[in-house]
């Protein structure tokens, strides 16, 4: 018996070793949660203007396009809690934050990143932000959070063929939806809508997650009018292919509610976008996100609306 154990440990050694080394080479892989991190630990106190969410700000608002300084910490489905927590991470060090920008998109009041397809990206929030937010061991490392296949392929792409991962620009906004790489329209609004519909929003387990965002909403705004800081929420421009496949009595929950909170808190402003007819084919990347030529114009729309906003 002792044989066996001393033959099993001898066997799992290297095995182990390989693990902790793979960790190590994974997390050093240069990635947008790290930078974000890095700019928000050395710059959050220089900070004048905020952009948070998920894909639609992040493809969505290039901070170059504003007068005062502007950093977007958005993410690939970044939901409103982890919105929340990234602002309590910093909260004490956003000594000149006068506004945030906060998408409020189609789905935004039904979806929360660790009840959904994408949660494997907690783990950027508890390795890189250091955010305490899972009780899952996989939520807590590089090489089981994803397929040994994937992680060998993004070792590979950075200490052999020196690729970052990194695919936002300086100001966070993300840069990789170009207008020559569009995708088609018809489709991608077809898919999306169909993704981003809940099958029966008074379901007692969807009405729990929209009671627990509306809840998380509301925090924030009361924390930004603590600290006399204007949030301007808005619901992003999509094609007519996007918006002619949605729901309609999800649509008219989710503007309502941005609607009351507008209404409601002075420091709260809402701007639906959603059918902007400014917005033409051109200016998207797929149906549901703009590509850098849309980017352009909503940030310099919301901008306007910022200045404009006494």
């Amino acid at each position: 018996m002792r044989k066996f154990i001393f033959k099993t440990i001898l066997l799992l050694i290297p095995i182990l070793l390989t693990a902790i080394c793979m960790e190590i080479l994974l997390r050093r892989i240069p990635n947008d949660y790290k930078y974000k991190r890095d700019y928000l630990d050395a710059h959050s106190n220089e900070i004048e203007t905020l952009i948070l969410g998920s894909s639609h700000s992040f493809y969505g608002i290039d901070p170059n396009y504003f007068s005062s300084k502007t950093f977007n910490a958005s993410h690939i489905s970044q939901s409103l809690d982890y919105d929340f927590r990234i602002l309590m991470k910093y909260q004490f060090k956003f000594k000149n934050l006068k506004n945030i920008i906060l998408p409020i998109s189609y789905f935004t009041f039904w979806e929360k990143l660790g009840d959904g397809p994408e949660s494997w990206r907690i783990k950027n929030y508890t390795i890189y932000y250091g955010l305490r937010t899972s009780s899952s061991f996989v939520d807590y490392t590089e090489i089981f959070s994803n397929q040994f296949k994937v992680n060998f392929i993004r070792l590979k792409s950075y200490y052999i063929k020196g690729n970052s991962n990194i695919s936002c620009n300086k100001l966070g906004w993300g840069t990789t939806y170009k207008s020559e790489d569009a995708k088609d329209l018809v489709e991608t609004g077809k898919a999306a809508a169909l993704r981003h519909t809940i099958n029966d929003i008074n379901d007692k387990k969807n009405q729990l997650i929209y009671n627990e965002n509306v809840s998380t909403l509301q925090s924030l705004i009361l924390w930004c009018r603590k600290k006399r800081i204007k949030l301007i929420i808005f619901t992003p421009p999509a094609f007519e292919t996007y918006r002619n496949n949605l729901n309609a009595k999800q649509l008219d929950v989710m503007i309502n509610t941005a609607t009351r909170f507008s209404s409601n808190y002075e420091n709260c402003k809402y701007y639906n976008f959603l059918s902007d007819t400014t917005f033409i084919a051109h200016d998207f990347f797929d149906a549901d996100h703009l590509s850098e030529i849309g980017a352009k114009k909503l940030s310099n729309m919301i901008h306007v609306k910022i200045l404009e906003w006494k």
